[in-house]
Protein backbone atom coordinates (compact mmCIF):
# COMPACT_ATOMS: atom_id res chain seq x y z
CA UNK A 1 0.00 0.00 0.00
CA UNK A 2 2.53 2.68 1.08
CA UNK A 3 4.64 1.97 -2.09
CA UNK A 4 1.29 2.28 -4.67
CA UNK A 5 1.86 5.53 -6.66
CA UNK A 6 -1.55 5.70 -7.86
CA UNK A 7 -4.81 6.03 -5.67
CA UNK A 8 -6.87 2.82 -7.49
CA UNK A 9 -3.57 0.44 -7.20
CA UNK A 10 -3.55 1.65 -3.04
CA UNK A 11 -7.38 1.28 -3.09
CA UNK A 12 -6.91 -2.46 -3.93
CA UNK A 13 -4.47 -3.21 -1.43
CA UNK A 14 -6.59 -1.55 1.28
CA UNK A 15 -9.32 -3.76 0.17
CA UNK A 16 -7.07 -7.17 0.46
CA UNK A 17 -6.18 -5.77 3.93
CA UNK A 18 -9.68 -5.03 5.28
CA UNK A 19 -10.55 -9.02 4.27
CA UNK A 20 -7.85 -9.80 6.69
CA UNK A 21 -8.41 -7.29 9.70
CA UNK A 22 -10.64 -4.42 9.10
CA UNK A 23 -9.26 -3.05 12.75
CA UNK A 24 -5.85 -2.38 10.79
CA UNK A 25 -7.63 -0.62 7.85
CA UNK A 26 -9.56 1.28 10.53
CA UNK A 27 -6.00 2.09 12.32
CA UNK A 28 -3.83 3.17 9.20
CA UNK A 29 -7.32 5.64 8.38
CA UNK A 30 -6.93 7.22 11.39
CA UNK A 31 -3.57 7.48 11.02
CA UNK A 32 -3.90 9.66 7.70
CA UNK A 33 -3.30 8.87 4.12
CA UNK A 34 -1.24 11.39 3.97
CA UNK A 35 1.53 10.62 6.22
CA UNK A 36 2.41 7.72 4.25
CA UNK A 37 1.58 5.96 0.88
CA UNK A 38 2.73 7.80 -1.84
CA UNK A 39 -0.40 7.93 -3.79
CA UNK A 40 -1.49 10.36 -1.12
CA UNK A 41 1.53 12.17 -1.08
CA UNK A 42 0.61 16.14 -0.81
CA UNK A 43 4.39 17.26 -1.45
CA UNK A 44 6.97 15.37 -3.49
CA UNK A 45 9.24 12.80 -1.21
CA UNK A 46 11.97 11.13 -2.38
CA UNK A 47 12.44 7.23 -2.42
CA UNK A 48 14.57 4.75 -0.48
CA UNK A 49 18.02 6.16 -0.65
CA UNK A 50 20.00 3.89 -2.30
CA UNK A 51 24.07 4.45 -3.02
CA UNK A 52 23.69 2.32 -6.40
CA UNK A 53 21.52 4.57 -8.30
CA UNK A 54 23.32 2.92 -11.83
CA UNK A 55 21.09 0.22 -11.28
CA UNK A 56 18.17 1.85 -10.68
CA UNK A 57 18.78 3.24 -14.23
CA UNK A 58 19.88 0.16 -16.08
CA UNK A 59 16.56 -1.46 -14.65
CA UNK A 60 14.27 1.65 -15.94
CA UNK A 61 16.28 1.54 -19.23
CA UNK A 62 15.62 -2.28 -19.73
CA UNK A 63 11.62 -1.90 -19.18
CA UNK A 64 11.73 1.45 -21.41
CA UNK A 65 12.81 -0.95 -24.02
CA UNK A 66 9.80 -2.61 -24.21
CA UNK A 67 7.37 0.43 -24.32
CA UNK A 68 5.75 1.39 -27.73
CA UNK A 69 5.96 5.76 -27.97
CA UNK A 70 3.25 7.52 -30.28
CA UNK A 71 3.74 11.36 -30.09
CA UNK A 72 0.59 13.68 -29.76
CA UNK A 73 2.30 16.89 -29.84
CA UNK A 74 6.02 17.96 -29.46
CA UNK A 75 5.45 17.71 -25.30
CA UNK A 76 2.92 15.05 -24.94
CA UNK A 77 3.27 11.64 -25.62
CA UNK A 78 1.47 8.32 -25.54
CA UNK A 79 3.44 5.13 -24.38
CA UNK A 80 2.10 1.54 -24.24
CA UNK A 81 2.57 -0.25 -21.13
CA UNK A 82 1.60 -4.20 -20.90
CA UNK A 83 -1.51 -3.05 -22.77
CA UNK A 84 -2.21 0.14 -20.87
CA UNK A 85 -1.99 3.32 -22.27
CA UNK A 86 -0.03 6.09 -20.33
CA UNK A 87 0.43 9.75 -21.22
CA UNK A 88 3.91 11.09 -20.00
CA UNK A 89 3.59 15.59 -20.71
CA UNK A 90 7.66 16.03 -21.27
CA UNK A 91 7.54 19.89 -20.32
CA UNK A 92 6.39 19.36 -17.21
CA UNK A 93 7.71 15.93 -16.66
CA UNK A 94 4.61 13.86 -15.40
CA UNK A 95 3.07 10.56 -15.99
CA UNK A 96 0.13 9.02 -15.78
CA UNK A 97 1.89 6.16 -13.48
CA UNK A 98 2.29 9.32 -11.39
CA UNK A 99 6.58 7.82 -10.60
CA UNK A 100 8.04 10.32 -12.53
CA UNK A 101 6.71 13.04 -10.62
CA UNK A 102 6.93 11.61 -7.22
CA UNK A 103 10.63 10.11 -7.75
CA UNK A 104 11.49 13.28 -9.83
CA UNK A 105 13.50 10.28 -11.86
CA UNK A 106 12.36 9.24 -14.89
CA UNK A 107 9.87 6.38 -15.05
CA UNK A 108 9.86 3.65 -17.75
CA UNK A 109 7.73 5.20 -19.66
CA UNK A 110 9.84 8.94 -19.83
CA UNK A 111 12.58 7.13 -20.59
CA UNK A 112 11.44 5.52 -23.72
CA UNK A 113 10.14 9.04 -24.70
CA UNK A 114 13.77 10.46 -24.03
CA UNK A 115 14.79 7.06 -26.07
CA UNK A 116 12.78 8.13 -28.66
CA UNK A 117 13.79 11.87 -29.19
CA UNK A 118 17.31 11.10 -28.47
CA UNK A 119 17.47 13.22 -25.66
CA UNK A 120 19.77 13.16 -22.28
CA UNK A 121 18.28 11.85 -19.07
CA UNK A 122 20.15 14.09 -17.09
CA UNK A 123 18.33 17.20 -17.35
CA UNK A 124 15.08 15.28 -16.65
CA UNK A 125 16.51 13.91 -13.20
CA UNK A 126 16.57 15.87 -9.44
CA UNK A 127 19.03 17.30 -8.74
CA UNK A 128 19.13 15.91 -5.63
CA UNK A 129 20.15 12.55 -7.11
CA UNK A 130 23.56 14.14 -7.90
CA UNK A 131 27.18 13.58 -6.44
CA UNK A 132 26.75 16.93 -4.78
CA UNK A 133 24.11 16.11 -3.22
CA UNK A 134 24.42 12.59 -1.95
CA UNK A 135 27.48 13.75 -0.24
CA UNK A 136 25.55 17.16 1.44
CA UNK A 137 23.45 14.35 2.90
CA UNK A 138 25.95 12.57 5.31
CA UNK A 139 27.50 16.11 6.62
CA UNK A 140 24.48 15.66 9.14
CA UNK A 141 26.46 13.92 11.99
CA UNK A 142 24.52 11.04 13.29
CA UNK A 143 24.81 11.20 17.19
CA UNK A 144 24.50 8.14 19.54
CA UNK A 145 22.11 6.82 21.65
CA UNK A 146 22.37 7.26 25.51
CA UNK A 147 21.57 4.13 27.49
CA UNK A 148 18.01 3.07 27.54
CA UNK A 149 17.91 4.04 31.32
CA UNK A 150 17.96 7.52 30.45
CA UNK A 151 14.93 7.17 27.70
CA UNK A 152 11.75 9.43 28.93
CA UNK A 153 9.30 7.29 27.79
CA UNK A 154 5.21 7.83 27.73
CA UNK A 155 2.89 5.69 29.73
CA UNK A 156 0.66 5.44 26.68
CA UNK A 157 3.87 3.44 24.66
CA UNK A 158 4.85 1.41 27.74
CA UNK A 159 1.12 0.28 28.09
CA UNK A 160 1.10 -0.80 24.56
CA UNK A 161 0.93 -4.19 24.25
CA UNK A 162 2.64 -5.40 20.90
CA UNK A 163 2.06 -8.84 19.90
CA UNK A 164 4.88 -10.96 17.54
CA UNK A 165 3.45 -11.38 13.93
CA UNK A 166 1.45 -14.52 12.81
CA UNK A 167 4.31 -15.70 10.95
CA UNK A 168 4.39 -19.39 9.27
CA UNK A 169 7.10 -20.84 9.80
CA UNK A 170 8.59 -22.44 6.78
CA UNK A 171 10.84 -25.45 6.34
CA UNK A 172 14.59 -25.73 6.29
CA UNK A 173 17.32 -23.56 7.26
CA UNK A 174 16.20 -19.64 7.00
CA UNK A 175 17.91 -17.40 4.22
CA UNK A 176 21.04 -15.48 5.60
CA UNK A 177 21.42 -13.52 2.30
CA UNK A 178 19.43 -10.80 1.24
CA UNK A 179 17.37 -11.81 -2.24
CA UNK A 180 18.79 -9.90 -5.10
CA UNK A 181 17.00 -7.91 -7.31
CA UNK A 182 16.29 -9.11 -11.17
CA UNK A 183 19.44 -6.43 -12.15
CA UNK A 184 21.60 -8.27 -9.90
CA UNK A 185 20.72 -11.77 -10.53
CA UNK A 186 23.18 -13.84 -12.77
CA UNK A 187 21.94 -15.35 -16.07
CA UNK A 188 21.71 -18.72 -16.00
CA UNK A 189 24.56 -19.85 -18.98
CA UNK A 190 22.66 -22.03 -21.59
CA UNK A 191 24.64 -25.33 -22.63
CA UNK A 192 25.97 -25.49 -26.26
CA UNK A 193 26.96 -28.58 -27.76
CA UNK A 194 30.81 -28.84 -28.66
CA UNK A 195 30.47 -30.84 -31.59
CA UNK A 196 27.57 -29.72 -33.29
CA UNK A 197 27.54 -25.93 -31.65
CA UNK A 198 23.54 -25.88 -30.94
CA UNK A 199 22.39 -25.06 -27.42
CA UNK A 200 20.52 -27.44 -25.01
CA UNK A 201 22.46 -30.40 -25.50
CA UNK A 202 26.41 -31.29 -25.06
CA UNK A 203 28.54 -33.27 -27.11
CA UNK A 204 27.88 -37.06 -25.26
CA UNK A 205 23.58 -36.27 -25.88
CA UNK A 206 24.37 -34.78 -28.93
CA UNK A 207 21.90 -36.46 -32.14
CA UNK A 208 23.78 -34.93 -34.79
CA UNK A 209 26.62 -36.63 -34.44
CA UNK A 210 27.95 -38.14 -37.47
CA UNK A 211 27.57 -41.69 -37.26
CA UNK A 212 30.98 -43.50 -37.42
CA UNK A 213 31.46 -46.80 -39.43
Amino acid sequence: MAKAYTVEKFDYHIAEVEKIDKRLKDYLMNVGYERWPRAYFTINRTLAMTSNIAESINAALKAAREHPVTPSTSYLYSVLDKGKQRMMFLKDRTCSCRRFQLDELPCAHAWAVLKYKYIDHIEYCSMYYTTKYLLKTYEIPIYPILDESTWEIPAEVLNEKVLPPDVTKTIGRPRKGRCKPISERERKRSISCGQCGEEGHNRKTCRNNPKRG
